[in-house]
């Protein structure tokens, strides 16, 4: 079914997999490497978490695509904020095995079309046409990679689903692996905070310094960096945790339980 030259460059990846240590460098050079092997327009490997017995959620996304950095803010934050709880094919992030679809295979194309994710989403977006991986470490949804092909493009092929099947054993097994070092740190609420929401260090400080009331300017000053840079620190961490303003944040960190990192800073 498959070339020597397709081998050659699965077995690449495949390498690529097992030697690079970093969760979210893996995601994207295992990316960047499956343009040379599958056609696709846009492409987002995510971090899968199982809230509940009900609620998959998908987090700090690693994304390659043919678009500008706007186009892609922009189809990933409205799936966030917006199109999420519509996904009509959420359900495969409940199994607990691993598994390479192709949308088309799953959903009714008359069906799918008449959906309101189709119509306003992604259609709107003009990426109609969806491949990928779950994956299950565990038995549990630990992570997804979502290809996307515009109208024009065509529907995944046959070959390309097995070209993802070869890829998602490598996948499954790196998952398992870094889902036991999560383990041990569990209960480490700057790991659960960099992990879940992505964010940087100097986000989790100034959280800190917020939580415990100090304004803009106070907060540059014990930093020592611009005024202007803290306001984008906290635009970019308000955005990370899907909060409006600083009561919003104060209330996410005491309903998440998060408080006791900053308990004791000075």
């Amino acid at each position: 079914m498959l070339n020597q030259s397709q081998w050659e460059k699965i077995n690449d990846i495949i390498s690529s997999i097992h030697k690079t240590k970093n969760t979210k460098i893996i995601r994207l050079i295992f990316l960047q490497k499956l343009t040379n092997l599958i056609d696709f327009d846009f492409s987002e490997f995510d971090i899968g978490l199982l809230e509940t017995t009900t609620s998959p959620r998908l987090v700090d996304p690693v994304v390659v695509s043919k678009f500008d950095k706007k186009f892609e803010e922009a189809f990933i934050h409205q799936y966030e904020s917006i199109y999420a709880p519509m996904d009509y094919v959420k359900w495969l992030f409940m199994g607990t095995e691993s598994m390479v679809y192709r949308e088309s295979d799953l959903v009714n194309d008359e069906v799918r079309k008449k959906s309101s994710f189709y119509q306003n989403y992604l259609s709107v977006f003009n990426l109609v046409h969806i491949a990928g991986i779950v994956i299950a470490s565990g038995g549990q949804f630990s992570g997804a990679v979502t290809l996307y092909r515009s109208e024009k493009s065509g529907d995944f092929s046959d070959i390309d689903l097995y070209i993802l099947k070869q890829l998602m054993p490598h996948l499954q097994v790196k998952f398992e692996l870094e889902q036991e070092k999560m383990k041990q740190n569990e209960h480490s609420l700057s790991f659960l905070l960099k992990n879940q929401y992505s964010l940087t260090n100097r986000e989790i400080e100034i959280i800190g310094y917020i939580y415990q009331g100090y304004g803009n300017a106070e907060i540059a000053g014990k930093l020592n960096i611009a005024p202007n840079t803290v306001k984008k620190h906290i635009y970019n961490l308000f955005y990370k945790l899907g909060v409006k303003n600083r009561v919003q944040l104060v209330k996410f960190l005491l309903k998440n339980q998060l408080t006791d990192l900053w308990e004791n800073q000075t």
